[in-house]
């Protein structure tokens, strides 16, 4: 039998597209959640990149770049609840499988783009958030090295269209509203010499989501008493829009009062999710606040034609008691791909149709609340960028806890920057069923009691926390959170300790005397330290930060620095990233230099 090289018949495949008049384009997108309390989340997007590998970071070689003209500005806020919101469209991608995305961004601190003015926005990168006075305040949005991107992991495959017109590297730079990739398969009919050529067109989409409940990371720093700092610290993940579906439902809230968030919504979230790897808990998927109507679209979702994934799905919040419907079944979303006779220089359009499963109309239960805290840790701190969950687990047997809330801890106080509110109430649970009839909902205690949770961390790298540490509701009317010990949290198997040595200059000596040293990788947050020490020592002081991840393909790392002068610490803060790579794939330690402006 004789055996065509793959490269070369890909080659042929893309000669013969070539002949025929076929051509393949991507589009962009972006959706993602955000807590209620948020009215605005906005992210301004400059570049995309492509990568086949997973693992190879930002100054690693097999990026596929496609810049932007004009830079485009998106809302988490509205790009929510199965909404997706466009970047880039009509980039000439070169067909395969590629495993890496990354967004280049434009930070907080550069001259306002003409999209970000137009939206409103104060930053290029802002997040807008209701106190608990009323105030609404306009922050900057922190992001973590922007200029090396954020790295978003996933399955995109792009088919064969126009091999050669996609390898020659062109690209075209449109805008959008969404972090979805849109591939158009392009195929010129037989036609008279004296014809308009014309193209059928079909479209495959894939989808960027943002988890804002994890990700927006709240914080104090020089002693505030609220919140004064938000970063990004990203856990993005990317979707082949083909291989997705979604859960969507109606609930009643007529019956309830003072659920409302500072900002309008109602403060209840709703979360897929799965069994972990190890069967110990349930790690959540993929979540969506509640809208203003009481309904709700979890979407994207992964699952398949061939065995449709299925999800429990987690309705909660602090004024309401926790409902649990398990063996939700997901199948694939309704691609409806238009095929439309056009003139060789028009796009086709496409029309995706998401029809996703429902779970029918559910009526919560009011419940009162409480609020705890995780204590400062007496022994090894927690990662800094860990979250710490509060669990329940259904009383029957067999049953695995269930995450209820989450928050990202503040990286600089080792507490969440406000406690967390949590439901006194029992759970209402069901099994869906996929004939369509309503799920039956039957009340009782969780195994931890009625207002009883278990409480761990979790954190990339590291095993997650061990299941042992209980909350319980204090006496009805206590104001003051709970304070809980959260347990320390361990490297994960096959992860070695290693360590950055840093030596911090100022460029204006005396110029700042307080600071963080923020560890990254991918746009997420790994460690930080203080470099207080550092500002008064002067030139040539270095600090050392411990027991960072290593060994793995993760650790791959970038540094920037959080500085200001304690005499007005808004009014000189200083953020800056360096472009240095501190690789502690392969070695323990590495080390770098930083000079402050």
């Amino acid at each position: 039998m004789n055996r065509i090289p793959v490269a070369l018949a890909v080659s042929i495949a893309g000669l013969c597209c070539a002949v025929a008049g076929c051509s393949t384009r991507t589009d962009v997108s972006v959706t993602g959640n955000t807590p209620a309390q948020y009215s605005h989340v906005w992210i301004t997007a400059q570049e995309v990149w492509f990568n086949t590998s997973a693992i190879a970071g930002p100054d690693d070689g097999g990026w596929v770049r496609f810049p932007l003209s004009t830079a485009v500005t998106v809302d988490l806020v509205a790009e929510s609840g199965g909404n997706l919101g466009s970047l880039f469209t009509g980039l000439k991608l070169a067909p395969g499988t590629y495993s890496q995305v990354r967004l280049i961004p434009v930070d907080a601190t550069a001259a306002l783009t003409s999209s970000a003015h137009t939206a409103g926005a104060l930053y290029n990168t802002e997040a807008d958030y209701v106190d608990s006075a009323g105030a609404t305040h306009q922050l900057p949005l922190e992001l973590l090295n922007p200029d090396k991107g954020i790295g978003i992991q996933g399955t995109l495959k792009v088919p064969v269209g126009n091999v050669g017109a996609a390898l020659a590297g062109t690209s075209t730079n449109t805008t959008g509203t969404t972090i979805a990739a849109t591939t158009s398969n392009t195929t010129t009919p037989t036609t008279t010499p004296t014809a308009t050529p014309t193209t059928t067109t079909t479209t495959t989409s894939f989808a960027i989501t943002f988890d804002g409940a994890r990700d927006l990371t709240p914080f104090t720093y020089a002693a505030a008493a609220a919140p004064n700092g938000i970063l990004l610290s990203s856990h993005a993940s990317a979707f082949d829009l083909s291989e997705v579906g979604g859960i969507q439902g109606q609930l009643t809230l007529t019956n309830l009062s003072g659920i409302s968030s500072t900002a309008g919504l109602p403060a209840i979230e709703v979360s897929a999710q799965s069994l972990s790897v190890d069967g110990t808990r349930h790690v959540v998927v993929n979540r969506t606040p509640v809208r203003a109507d009481g309904s709700f679209l979890l979407y994207p979702l992964a699952t398949s034609s061939s065995t449709p994934a299925e999800y429990d799905l987690v309705i909660h919040g602090p004024g309401i008691a926790t409902i649990i419907i398990k063996t939700v079944q997901v199948t694939l979303a309704s691609h409806a791909s238009t095929a439309t006779t056009t003139t060789s220089t028009e796009a086709a359009a496409n029309a995706t149709t998401i029809n996703p499963v429902s779970v029918g109309t559910v009526i919560p239960r009011a419940a009162t609340a409480y609020t705890a805290n995780p204590a400062p840790a007496s022994g090894a701190a927690l990662p800094a960028g860990a979250q710490v969950a509060f669990y329940q687990t259904l009383a029957t047997a067999g049953e695995v806890p269930y995450v209820i809330e989450a928050s990202p801890i503040d990286p600089f106080n080792q507490v969440l920057a406000s406690a967390q509110a949590l439901s006194r109430g029992t759970i209402d649970s069901g099994t869906y069923s996929s004939s369509g009839a309503s799920v039956t909902l039957v009340g009782a205690a969780p195994a931890e009691g009625a207002g009883g949770y278990l409480v761990a961390a979790s954190a990339p790298s590291f095993t997650d926390g061990t299941l042992t540490t209980t909350v319980s509701a204090p006496s009805v009317g206590t104001t003051t959170p709970v304070a809980v010990t959260v347990p320390a949290l361990t490297l994960a198997p096959g992860v070695t300790s290693g360590s950055i040595s840093t030596s911090v200059t100022q460029a204006t000596a005396g110029k700042y005397d307080h600071g963080e040293l923020l560890v990254t990788h991918n746009g997420a947050l790994v460690a930080t330290t203080p470099v207080d020490a550092a500002l008064v020592q002067g030139a040539g002081a270095t600090i050392t930060v411990n027991g960072l991840p290593a060994g793995t393909s993760a650790a791959l790392y970038y540094v920037a620095v959080r500085a200001w002068n304690s005499r007005d610490a808004t009014g000189t803060l200083q953020r800056q990233s360096y472009p240095t790579a501190i690789d502690l794939r392969g070695s323990a330690t590495g080390a770098v230099q930083v000079t402050i402006n």
